[in-house]
């Protein structure tokens, strides 16, 4: 009976998720009422909200509508420069314990551990209801969906809470929550938690080769649709990247491998940009995201409330304090001016001025504009990159050639870098790129740590897992999480 009423609140709570604004506007479904999990799961259509619940809540600011991608993580990299009343300020230092730092830190984790818990319930209850509820093979694909999901947050658990695979494999790192249970789940090591990452992901992607984004004959719009949920793609890219992280370079080319063949002109959901959306007259228009690229994306209504605060005015003020974006020198740097590199479409339509300062404009938000309201979260490019930090000693040429391949796309095909290049200056352009594609996303700070580099460029304290580690909140060391 006390379970019962557990799961009650619980699902109360998954319930009111849904009825917050919808992260896509393919995912908008109406408020429902608070309904006893047994009803809600009793149907398919119940298995379909959870996941919108899920979607919704990652979309929020404490998640990757903010803090896990433009905000907290991507300060970290030092990619910004912060003005002296930057709320993030304190962050850019590494001052974890901070007032106005630990707040974020603590929200990015209860909110994915609740999200993590959505999952698990759903999990719970899709093995042991009657198949037949659900119309064609979407029993495989919720389910495929669901544990990918846990997989992809656990990752990124274990690269914010945890040492690195590199730094320390057998260190305590973050508890693998795999069941809906008030019981606290013990602590996994670095390397275990990473084994229970690939197994879930492995599981997935079985389930999800019914993915409409992977069935043979599917239609592109019914393909593409699904790139805003976790795909049988967004499973292989992600796998792709954990095996990286692990270190385990065999299997990490191969599903990064996966990625770089998928792309078909005729059919595929996601492909290379083309031109004609790179140089469209209205800047509404634009292609500045690289939207046809996106493996798996939010598509997030409330887009604008998001951004503006960080990357506008904002409001009627001259400057916005609290602007993220690179100054520019930093930005000199990233796009290598220096190289003649100034003809890069990322720099060219990053940057924008709004009133008497320049802004980072990559995420703005036109009226009208053909490209609102998406947000990557994995993109296809990462997979060159992958695959050539890998190949950089085996087959170093290959290794240029994807990079060169990227390179080309964002109109640097001029300047195409030399077969000449040693396998150490091959890592070092990797690392250049993930500056430059992946700025206000997140991705560097895990690059930083995935190699343990020694310094973070910028960075004004010494780098080690004072800097790499973000602490557990305290009432999870508390609670015994902490062994």
């Amino acid at each position: 009976m006390k379970n019962m009423k557990q799961k009650f609140i619980f699902i109360s709570a998954c319930i009111a998720l849904i009825g917050l604004t919808s992260c896509d506007k393919f995912l908008d479904v109406s408020p429902k009422s608070q309904i006893p999990a047994d009803l809600h799961f009793s149907r398919e259509s119940g298995y379909f909200d959870q996941l919108v619940g899920v979607y919704t809540k990652m979309c929020e600011p404490a998640m990757y509508g903010r803090e896990m991608t433009f905000g907290l993580i991507e300060v970290l990299s030092q990619n910004y420069d912060l003005g002296p009343a930057n709320v993030y300020r304190d962050a850019a230092a590494y001052d974890y314990t901070n007032s106005t730092v630990r707040p974020r830190i603590d929200g990015i984790w209860s909110n994915t551990y609740n999200c993590i818990a959505n999952l698990n319930l759903m999990l719970e209850y899709i093995d042991k209801v009657d198949p037949k509820i659900f119309r064609d093979n979407n029993r495989n694909v919720y389910k495929g969906e669901a544990l990918g999901l846990r997989a992809f947050l656990h990752f990124d658990m274990l690269r914010i809470f945890a040492p690195s695979h590199l730094a320390n494999p057998n260190a305590l790192a973050i508890p693998y929550v795999t069941v809906y249970a008030p019981r606290l789940t013990q602590q996994s090591t670095v390397s275990a938690a990473l084994d229970f990452i690939i197994r879930d992901l492995q599981q997935a992607i079985t389930l999800l080769v019914h993915d409409p984004i992977y069935v043979e004959g599917a239609e592109w719009g019914e393909r593409n649709v699904r790139k805003a949920y976790f795909n049988y793609y967004a499973a292989v890219a992600t796998l792709a990247r954990v095996y990286l992280y692990k270190g385990d370079k065999v299997n990490a080319l191969r599903y990064a491998e996966e990625i770089i063949a998928a792309p078909d002109p005729a059919n595929s959901a996601f492909n290379w940009t083309h031109s004609s959306a790179l140089d469209a007259a209205r800047e509404g228009d634009r292609e500045r995201l690289y939207t046809p690229e996106h493996i798996f994306q939010f598509r997030v209504s409330n887009m604008a409330d998001l951004i503006n605060p960080w990357f506008t005015r904002h409001t009627s003020a001259t400057i916005n304090p609290n602007s993220l974006c690179p100054n520019d020198a930093k930005e000199e740097i990233i796009f290598e001016y220096a190289m003649g590199y100034g003809n890069d479409h990322r720099r060219q339509n990053w940057f924008k001025y709004d009133g008497a300062a320049r802004y980072l404009s990559k995420y703005w938000q036109y009226e009208g504009g053909l490209y609102n309201q998406r947000f990557p979260i994995i993109r296809m490019t990462e997979a060159y990159y992958i695959a050539a930090e890998i190949l950089k000693d085996s087959d170093k040429n290959k290794a240029i050639e994807l990079l060169n391949t990227v390179r080309g796309i964002r109109r640097l095909g001029s300047f195409p870098l030399p077969m000449t290049l040693t396998a150490e200056e091959v890592q070092n352009e990797i690392f250049k790129e993930y500056r430059k594609e992946f700025l206000a996303e997140g991705q560097l700070f895990f690059y930083y740590k995935r190699l343990n580099r020694p310094t973070i460029e910028g960075a004004s304290v010494p780098t080690d897992s004072r800097v790499y580690v973000l602490p557990l909140p305290d009432n999870e060391v508390d609670f015994g999480h902490r062994q």
